[in-house]
């Protein structure tokens, strides 16, 4: 049983890849609870932790999916969407950041959570082991 978990984890690579870094965003989202500042009147609300929470459990599916032998292209697409629905919130609000409050410093988490849109829909369209 180990040995056909470990294939379908060395098979289904890319997936892998994504749902360790929406984990691993959303674990540090959470551990920083002031990233989000601009506009200060929204800040309660874009530092919340359900979208921190989101992000870690989207994580989780992806993985749990990777690692079962359940195939179902559905659920992967919904998966796969809400992942990058997530990120695409999180790198709007870093791009008004850049804009609005002139924190130049948070355009290299947005550039990177763009390349992370674009390789998860890559992803989404290109590679199925299942």
């Amino acid at each position: 049983m180990l040995h056909q978990v470990y294939k379908r984890l060395k098979a289904n690579s890319l997936y892998l890849i994504i749902s360790f870094a929406i984990f691993a965003k959303g674990l540090a989202f959470y551990f920083d609870r002031r990233f989000f500042f601009f506009p200060p009147s929204l800040a309660w609300f874009m530092n919340n932790a359900y979208l921190d929470f989101s992000m870690i459990f989207a994580g989780l599916a992806l993985f749990a999916y990777v690692c079962t032998s359940y195939s179902n292209n559905r659920l992967l697409g919904i998966i796969l969407a809400v992942i990058t629905v997530l990120i695409a919130i999180i790198a709007s609000i870093e791009i008004e950041h850049v804009v609005f409050a002139g924190k130049i410093e948070l355009i290299q988490d947005a550039i990177s959570n763009v390349i992370i849109i674009c390789f998860t829909l890559w992803t989404a369209r290109h590679y199925s082991k299942r």
